[in-house]
Order: structure tokens, then C-alpha cells, then sequence
């Protein structure tokens, strides 16, 4: 965490982007007093999509019955007969 006053990030805007680009959170202080806080920005989670995600997976664990059975040697080689 670093601080900077708002003379020197007005002066160097694009290095403190930098900073924070990195990962870096910075404390903008004015007349000695913090009044801001610059950092990255965190993804937003969108819920839905993370629960239709999970739901996959969960389907994907369980597995699907095609009914075909375990697959044999010949199937796994390619030597099976159709």
C-alpha cells in the first residue's frame, strides 16, 4: 500500500495507474489527511452465469447413462465393429 498526495498524483496520473495496474492500492492524501483510495478494480461475479456454471459441472460429476456399458479394449483402440 503506498500514499500519494493529490499534487503528485495530479502530476503522475499515468503512474499511479501503473501502481495500481500491478496490484498496488494507494491512499490519496489531501493536507495531510486521507480522503481516497485508489485500487484494482475486483471482477464482478455474475451470479447467474456462475450458477448455471456450477450446475454443469454437477452434471458433468454425475455423468450421463447412454447406455453403451464400459467401454472395451477394442473400443478404446478403435478396433471395435459397428
Amino acid at each position: 500500500m503506498g500514499i500519494m498526495t493529490v499534487r503528485e498524483l495530479n502530476a503522475n496520473v499515468s503512474q499511479a495507474i501503473a501502481r495500481v495496474e500491478k496490484g498496488e492500492t494507494l491512499d490519496i492524501s489531501k493536507h495531510g489527511k486521507i480522503v481516497a483510495e485508489m485500487r484494482p478494480k475486483r471482477p464482478v461475479r455474475d451470479a447467474a452465469w456462475h450458477d448455471r456454471y456450477d450446475r454443469m459441472l454437477a452434471l458433468m460429476e454425475k455423468g450421463a447413462d447412454l447406455g453403451g456399458g464400459p467401454l472395451t479394449m477394442e473400443d478404446r483402440y478403435g478396433d471395435a465393429r459397428l
